[in-house]
């Protein structure tokens, strides 16, 4: 190629590269640039970023690829079930919610009415029972220590490694109820599979849909307790010595309740469930009083038949024991007006977190023990005795 045409050539590339970089720098000017410039999203609302739109599924972390395309926005990529956005709706057919079912126990016959602590039990029996109760007890006792240690660290461990129910019951509940026995004449049951007694539940003008067993209970084993069954007529047909349809607890006095929970669990539905539980053997217990009421003027005078003790109840959720006395609550004719529900009691209340805090549980658990062997069975006899 001769001079004249590399120099036409050159002449004509300057003067095409000089027309394209005046319509860009035209464009930009005019903020019409979107084939050369990345459109950037405005910064978010840090306030926004704090509370997550609980409707969609949490936006999930990537690990850094060496793509260079942006990363998928998985809340808006992947469609969510309604059944997880929506998670306050309730499918079609599925019970209640333990929160509505709770305020159902209110109506229920007899009623099942829950106290704050704050509020006056309008009983001397059950404060007694508190103050009994929040006494420190005996010091610990030989292989105490070990056992704290042990049930500390399963605690730990349940909630480190995400534990079902199951594990919590078999590994911290379970031991902690059999260290705070010790060589007490007390047994702890697994009741799980056990339900209350169709006569002895509240009833609803609603169907009842949410469960009436617990997990654990507390009871008097048979062998050491053999005298007391005898005088009750343990074998006498027809005879129920407490409120579960089952043929061994059924056959057997019982006291504390427990409902335990993974820590995910709903607090409201373990009330519920051992509300349900504990109410059953309330109505068991004034259903062994003499069939023949005294008038309303005897009982004006406080000649009234005896009351049933009250009795300790349990919620475990995780780590966290809160604790109840329920007990049931006379009416002008001296018959079952309504069980009560007193608590949580916060001065009762403990953990398993750390060995200090599974030690003060151990102590108010084996005051609960002691009461179950003492005042408590002697009170439950007293009742049963005057009914034969």
């Amino acid at each position: 190629m001769d001079g004249d045409k590399r120099r036409a050539i050159a002449i004509w590339n300057e003067k095409v590269f000089a027309e394209e970089v005046k319509r860009v720098s035209s464009g930009a000017s005019n903020g019409t640039t979107a084939a050369y410039s990345v459109k950037r999203k405005p910064p978010s609302d840090p306030d926004q970023d704090q509370e997550p739109d609980t409707g969609k599924r949490p936006r999930q972390e990537c690990p850094e690829s060496p793509c260079s395309g942006p990363s998928p926005s998985w809340n808006h990529d992947i469609p969510v079930p309604q059944s997880v956005s929506r998670s306050e709706s309730s499918p079609p057919g599925s019970s209640p919610s333990a929160t509505r079912v709770k305020s159902q126990l209110a109506t229920a016959t007899p009623k099942v009415v829950f106290l704050q602590q704050t509020d006056d039990p309008g009983s001397d029996a059950v404060k007694d029972l508190l103050t009994f109760l929040l006494f420190s007890g005996d010091p610990l006792r030989e292989g105490d220590q070990d056992g704290i240690e042990k049930i500390s660290q399963a605690s730990c461990r349940c909630t480190a490694e995400f534990r079902s129910e199951g594990s919590w019951v078999m590994d911290v509940v379970r031991p902690l109820l059999d260290l705070a026995i010790g060589d007490l004449s007390l047994e702890s049951w697994s009741v799980q599979s056990e339900s209350v007694g169709a006569k002895y539940l509240p009833r609803y003008t609603a169907k009842d849909t949410v469960s009436r067993t617990i997990d654990l209970v507390v009871g008097l084993p048979k062998e050491p307790w053999i005298s007391e069954y005898e005088r009750i007529d343990i074998d006498a047909a027809g005879r129920d010595l407490s409120h579960v349809d089952h043929p061994h607890t059924g056959k057997r006095l019982l006291g504390l309740g427990l409902e335990a929970k993974a820590p995910e669990g709903n607090l409201v539905e373990a009330q519920v469930q051992l509300a349900v539980w504990m109410a059953g053997l309330v109505v068991w217990g004034f259903d062994q009083r003499p069939p023949s009421m005294p008038s309303a003027a005897s009982v004006a005078r406080g000649d009234g038949a005896p009351i049933p003790p009250p009795v300790v109840g349990c919620t475990i959720v995780g780590e966290d024991w809160k604790f109840y006395i329920v007990y049931g609550a006379a009416g002008v004719d001296d018959s079952l007006s309504e069980v009560r529900v007193w608590g949580p009691l916060a001065r009762l209340n403990s953990q398993t977190t750390t060995e200090e805090d599974t030690t003060t549980l151990l102590r108010r658990l084996r005051r609960v023990m002691q009461y179950i062997q003492g005042p408590y069975l002697e009170k439950l006899l007293a009742v049963m005795d005057r009914c034969d």
